[in-house]
């Protein structure tokens, strides 16, 4: 599951702080071409943020 930590995102609104780490690891190779990304609702849950963070961030 993808962690990241929501309180290091100073004064950026969460789905852009999401959308950049999301973003990173994409280009890092922590996330690969293919590779099925969490649900929205399991991804808002295990980051304690709403659905529709992760959904815009998405």
């Amino acid at each position: 599951m993808l962690t990241y930590s929501l309180e290091k995102r100073g004064d950026k609104p969460r789905y852009l702080y999401l959308y950049n780490e999301i973003k990173k690891d994409i280009i890092a190779g922590k996330i690969k071409s293919g590779e099925k990304m969490p649900s929205k609702r399991a991804l808002a849950e295990h980051l304690g943020t709403s659905v529709i963070t992760v959904e815009n961030a998405y």
